[in-house]
């Protein structure tokens, strides 16, 4: 079998430009990156990227740099800016795995790469063990942080929930840690429902009471008639969000409530305006750095 060696891309950044960056790159479908500062001034952080060599030849990677350049209004555009190295597929997860430590989410989560040690201290926490793979992250992300706040102050016992665009199944593992007796999985990318099995399969042993389905939203939901759900969980990007809306209100049973991520700051007035378009009630806005989670509720007049 033909080993898989990356592209490690490291540049720099203004420590406030961190925000967009993260937003072009989830918009891009890229997930293997991290922020760091740098020593000698927190007003700057370095980026790094990690991108599979097989699918990013030289004219892709000059292309993603002239992209970075424009968005982040580099004056200077000397591909020096940029420092492009191979790592062998066998040093890829220990280049990867130390930029990641436990992270403590809400009162009760701790999102634990698998490969450390769980400190005593943390006994008593909801565990989500995660193994990213090669695609997804940890976690980290501010929409996904915000996302598993709100599920850690509500009650999913013996709920019904839909988990859209899925990921690494972060979400998914949260909900059934949470009691939820049917989780409901979909993503367009098979990497990210292998991902997510693989993740679950960590957590419990076992893939009890989580359902997988492969291929977009309004196509999914379809052909295998999804509805009725107590709680509806979307962190994907706003874009997205607005066009499954309609379809979300309809797969949701009487007085279900949806919770958005993925969402900007500059973003949160169109979607809210498409929520009471749409009859969902807004509940809540919460926010992390420059993102948003929205919380609505499918009206009880509704029918």
């Amino acid at each position: 079998m033909a080993t898989k060696d990356w592209y490690k891309l490291t540049f720099q950044i203004e420590s406030d430009s961190e925000e967009i960056v993260i937003w072009k790159l989830n918009e891009l479908g890229i997930f293997s990156f991290s922020f760091e500062y740098l020593i000698k001034t927190e007003k700057k952080k370095e980026v790094n990227i990690w991108l599979p060599i097989d699918e990013w030849d030289e004219s892709s990677r000059l292309d993603f740099e002239k992209m970075i350049s424009k968005l982040l209004n580099f004056n200077d555009t000397k591909r020096e800016l940029f420092d492009w190295i191979i790592i062998k597929e066998e040093d890829w997860l220990t280049s990867w795995k130390k930029y990641w430590a436990p992270q403590l989410v809400g009162n009760n989560f701790l999102i634990l790469p698998c490969w450390i040690n769980l400190n005593e201290k943390f006994a008593k926490k909801k565990i989500i063990k995660i193994d990213p793979g090669a695609a997804f992250g940890t976690g980290s992300h501010p929409s996904t942080f915000l996302c598993l706040e709100k599920i850690d102050n509500i009650s999913l016992s013996n709920k019904k929930i839909l988990d859209i665009g899925s990921g690494s199944g972060i979400l998914s593992i949260a909900a059934r840690l949470k009691g939820a007796k049917e989780v409901c999985a979909v993503d367009n990318d098979y990497l990210a429902i292998n991902s997510t099995n693989s993740n679950y399969q960590l957590n419990f042993g076992n893939l009890n009471k989580l359902n997988t389905y492969l291929g977009s939203f309004n196509e999914v939901i379809l052909q295998y008639q999804l509805k009725k759900f107590d709680f509806v969980l979307c962190n994907i990007l706003a874009e997205v969000i607005k066009e499954m809306i309609p379809n979300i209100y309809k797969c949701l049973k009487q007085n279900g409530e949806v919770i958005f991520s993925g969402i900007l700051n500059s973003q949160k007035d169109e979607i809210i305006k498409i929520l009471i378009q749409n009859n969902l009630k807004l509940l809540d806005v919460s926010s992390r750095k420059d993102w948003v989670c929205i919380s609505a509720q499918k009206a009880k007049n509704s029918t």
